[in-house]
C-alpha cells in the first residue's frame, strides 16, 4: 500500500530521528486504544441485543440462530478477506516478531475487529483480549508500510503495537512492556523500550477513558481485596495441582478440536464456525438464563456470588463450549474463558475445603471461597 501524501513530508523531515519514533508510538497507542474500545463496545451492543432478543422471543431459536449467523458471517470475512485473522492472533504476532513472513496490515486489523465482534457478540465462548493484541500489531505494521523503514525498525513498531494492544485489551500497561522485553531479550535497545512504554501507556489510558472506567484504580482494588492465612496454604497447593492438570487437559482438548476440524474441511471455515455457533446456542438454551451473558456470569463467579451448583455447571459448560468454539477456528482468544474456568475451579475448591473443615469440626480458619476464586484465575489462565 502506498504512503498517504500527508505522511511523506513528515517522513522526510523526521526520518531516523527520535522525534519520529515518539510520534509513531503516540499514533500506535492512540489507534490501538480506540480499536480496543470499538471491539468492546461492538461486542457489548451485539451481545446485549442477543440477550434482549432471547427474553423477548423464544430462546430455543434466538440463541442458535444468532450463533449460526454470526459464525457464518465471521467465517466468510476471514476466509474471503484475511485468512491471517483466524484464531486468537497471538501466534501470528509472535511469528511476526520472530521475523517469520506473515501478513499484518490494516485489512487484517479490520477483519479481525469485525469477525471477533460477530463471534463473541453472537454468544460463542471466546475472548477479545488476544485479538486486541493482534489488531494493535497489525495497525503498527500498516504504519510501518506507510512510513518505509528497515526490517528491524518495522519489528520494533510491531512490538510497540503489540504492547499497546496488550495494554488496552488487558488493562495492563506494565505487562505490555514486559512482553516486549521478553521478545527483544537478545537485541534490546532504548528506542524499542521507549516506544513500547509510550504506546502501551497511551493505549491503556485511551481504553480506560473511552471505555468509561476512568483512571482511578481505587474501585478495582477495593472490589478485589482479599487476604489469606497459613491454613490456606495446603488448599492453595491442591488448587494449583488441579488447575495444572485441568489446564493441561484443556489445552490438549483445544489441539484435538483443531485436528478434528481439519477433517471437516468440506464445510469450509464459515460452515465450521457457524456449526459451532449453532451448537453453542443450543447448549446455552438448556442452561440457566444467567449463562446467556458471558460477562455477567464471569463477574458473578469471580465475586463468589454464585452457589456451588451453578459454579460447577459453569465450569463444565464453559470448558466444553470453549473447546467447541476455539476448535472451530473462530477468531477469538482463550484468556477470558480461562479466567472463568479458573475462578470457578477456585470457588469449588474453596467451598469444598470449607465443607470438609465443618465435617471435621475444626475452627473456621480458611479464607472465603471468593478468595480461592481469585487465586484460581492465575494458574489456569497461564497454561
Amino acid at each position: 500500500m502506498r504512503s498517504p501524501f500527508f505522511v511523506l513530508p513528515l517522513r522526510d523531515l523526521l526520518i531516523g530521528s527520535k522525534q519520529l519514533a515518539i510520534v509513531e508510538a503516540c499514533v500506535i497507542g492512540l489507534v490501538s486504544g480506540l480499536a480496543a474500545v470499538l471491539l468492546k463496545q461492538g461486542i457489548g451492543l451485539l451481545g446485549g441485543w442477543r440477550v434482549q432478543m432471547s427474553y423477548q422471543f423464544a430462546a430455543w431459536w434466538v440463541l442458535p440462530v444468532f450463533g449460526l449467523v454470526g459464525g457464518v458471517l465471521a467465517g466468510l470475512l476471514v476466509e474471503r478477506l484475511a485468512p491471517e485473522a483466524v484464531g486468537s492472533g497471538i501466534p501470528q504476532v509472535k511469528a511476526a516478531l520472530a521475523n517469520v513472513p506473515i501478513i499484518l496490515n490494516l485489512r487484517v486489523a479490520i477483519v479481525k475487529l469485525a469477525s471477533v465482534i460477530l463471534v463473541v457478540g453472537s454468544g460463542m465462548n471466546v475472548g477479545r483480549q488476544g485479538p486486541t493484541v493482534h489488531v494493535g500489531a497489525a495497525l503498527a505494521a500498516q504504519l510501518s508500510q506507510w512510513i518505509p523503514a528497515s526490517p528491524e525498525y518495522r519489528r520494533q513498531l510491531i512490538a510497540a503495537g503489540t504492547a499497546a494492544g496488550l495494554a488496552a485489551g488487558f488493562n495492563a500497561p506494565i505487562s505490555g512492556v514486559l512482553f516486549v522485553v521478553e521478545e527483544f531479550l537478545q537485541d534490546f535497545s532504548g528506542i524499542t523500550l521507549g516506544t513500547a512504554i509510550l504506546a502501551s501507556f497511551i493505549g491503556a489510558v485511551v481504553s480506560r477513558l473511552l471505555g468509561g472506567r476512568g483512571l482511578s484504580l481505587d474501585p478495582l482494588m477495593t472490589a478485589y481485596e482479599a487476604s489469606f492465612s497459613l491454613q490456606d496454604v495446603p488448599v492453595f497447593l491442591l488448587l494449583g495441582l488441579l488447575a495444572g492438570l485441568l489446564g493441561a487437559l484443556f489445552h490438549r482438548g483445544i489441539f484435538a478440536g483443531l485436528t478434528l476440524n481439519r477433517r471437516l474441511s468440506p464445510l469450509g471455515l464459515p460452515g465450521r464456525i457457524g456449526l459451532a455457533g449453532l451448537v453453542s446456542g443450543l447448549i446455552v438454551t438448556q442452561l440457566p438464563a444467567t449463562f446467556r451473558d458471558n460477562t455477567g456470569l464471569q463477574d458473578m463467579i469471580s465475586a463468589g456470588d454464585a452457589g456451588w451448583q451453578v459454579t460447577l455447571l459453569a465450569f463444565v459448560a464453559k470448558f466444553l463450549l470453549t473447546l467447541l468454539a476455539v476448535g472451530s477456528g473462530a477468531p477469538g482468544g482463550i484468556f477470558s474463558p480461562s479466567l472463568v474456568l479458573g475462578a470457578a475451579l477456585g470457588y469449588l475448591v474453596g467451598t469444598g475445603a470449607h465443607q470438609l473443615e465443618s465435617l471435621m469440626g475444626l475452627a473456621d480458619g480458611l479464607s472465603s471461597p471468593s478468595t480461592y476464586a481469585l487465586a484460581g484465575m492465575e494458574p489456569f489462565s497461564v497454561r
